[in-house]
């Protein structure tokens, strides 16, 4: 059977602690080497326009790589990708748990997201930005992921104390969710929110918003 994950080997790689973009015909060009199901959600939660995956759109993207010494030809004419490509490329097309956070300002027009991607080595933080690129943030896949994501939502309070906080939380299996805002000195959590007025839940203080949170990343995923 042919190894559906055709992209470089991680050896050998630093994992680059800097944030840095990719544009949406590179991001094409990279999932383009993925034809599993991981794939195709990352495609889908990055909202890759099925036009992105054109001929002259992958070419383009193969190009920009190439062009900041991304993507190299072997002398059989092989494409292998190098440094944070090949570790978005993995990460994307093995993904395990996609996060969608999603960020709301004091008015409900002012909304923004970002998308945690977990593989089995690498997560990648990504967060759209102008002209459908994407600004990109690598670290392995070590440590507390519920404590990484419950860090991500202090810091947007802290920003902004009046603003809420949406996190999706996906598996090919199935999905979960908690929607907090600020209530007085704690948060009010409410998981399984389906609309206005839905979701279970109440009050937290700090160390119960972090239980909420790690709540959604109790399930063992499958690699």
């Amino acid at each position: 059977m042919a190894d559906l994950m055709k992209g470089t080997p991680l050896e050998g790689f630093e994992l680059p602690d800097d944030v840095f973009g990719l544009g949406a015909a590179e991001l094409a060009y990279l999932m383009s080497r993925h034809e599993t199901p991981a794939g195709e959600r990352s495609r889908r939660l990055l909202m890759l326009d099925p036009r992105s995956a054109d001929d002259a759109a992958l070419l383009a993207g193969a190009s920009s790589l190439a062009s900041r010494g991304w993507l190299t030809l072997e002398d059989d004419g092989t494409a292998e990708t190098r440094s944070n490509a090949a570790l978005v490329e993995y990460a994307v097309g093995a993904a395990t748990r996609w996060t969608r956070v999603g960020l709301v300002g004091e008015n409900v027009s002012q909304l923004d997201f970002a998308v945690l991607v977990e593989s089995d080595t690498v997560v990648a933080l990504m967060q759209p930005r102008q002209l459908a690129s994407w600004f990109i943030r690598l670290g392995e896949r070590t440590g507390d992921v519920g404590a990484l994501v419950t860090g991500l939502v202090r810091e947007r309070f802290d920003a902004d104390p009046q603003s809420g906080v949406f996190l999706e939380v996906q598996t090919l299996e199935g999905s979960s969710n908690l929607a907090i805002r600020r209530s007085g000195s704690g948060f009010e959590a409410l998981t399984d929110v389906a609309g206005p007025g839905t979701g279970s839940g109440g009050t937290v203080d700090a160390a119960g918003l972090q239980d909420a949170v790690s709540a959604l990343y109790s399930e063992a995923l499958t690699a």
